[in-house]
């Protein structure tokens, strides 16, 4: 059964990324989920649990906050898909958790269907980065492009973006809904460190990988 850990000092938050979960689970079946109110509580849990295959993390908790368990996490559990979901809006928090190793960022206020498109994205084997990120400085999204490559699905949606079609017809061509569809897309983005779809074949062109 896979198993996912969700840190967060907010019970409601916590429950309610449960159901949600469970309910709309990333996995064919139904996962086993643990909730932990705090770091100290979490790294406890995982003293009782060989392996998690999804850990989400607020930032901002009393006692230890997210980013130092974050380092912690990527140790004792390195095959763990481990995503911050956090109601900051700064550029610096999502930047330094993605340098200790987090395999994306969701914000808190994020629709339930952006939460779980980017949750399987990360499963995928890709990076999740909000929307505001985009907007960031260049020097921002070298981190992202020395750290996450294009997935072969998000090279197919590439090479779509390249022929004009948008996401609607996308998601249809690839049997996916058009809330993946835009993740991978806003991935792309972050990647290539670009803000649009011209900007994005362009430079895929330029560096040779379409």
């Amino acid at each position: 059964m896979k198993k996912i850990l969700i840190v967060d000092d907010h019970p409601l938050f916590r429950e309610s990324l449960s159901g949600m979960l469970c309910k709309r689970s990333p996995w064919p079946e139904e996962p086993s989920v643990f909730l932990a109110e705090n770091a100290s509580q979490a790294l406890n849990i995982i003293d009782d649990n060989e392996h998690f295959d999804l850990i989400l993390s607020d930032i901002d908790m009393p006692g230890m906050d997210g980013l130092l368990l974050l380092q912690q996490l990527v140790n004792v559990q390195p095959h763990a898909a481990i995503i911050m979901i956090s109601g900051s809006e700064s550029h610096l928090d999502i930047q330094k958790a993605l340098q200790l190793g987090a395999k994306g960022f969701i914000q808190k206020n994020s629709e339930s269907s952006v939460i779980v498109a980017a949750i399987q994205l990360v499963l995928a084997g890709g990076t999740y980065i909000p929307p505001l990120f985009l907007q960031a400085p260049m020097q921002n999204n070298a981190v992202v492009m020395d750290s996450s490559p294009l997935t072969e699905r998000q090279m197919e949606i590439l090479a779509f973006l390249k022929e004009g079609m948008q996401n609607k017809l996308i998601a249809h061509t690839l049997d996916l809904s058009e809330a993946t569809v835009k993740v991978h897309v806003r991935h792309i983005f972050s990647v290539l460190g670009v803000k649009n779809r011209t900007q994005a074949v362009q430079k895929a062109i330029r560096l040779g990988i379409l």
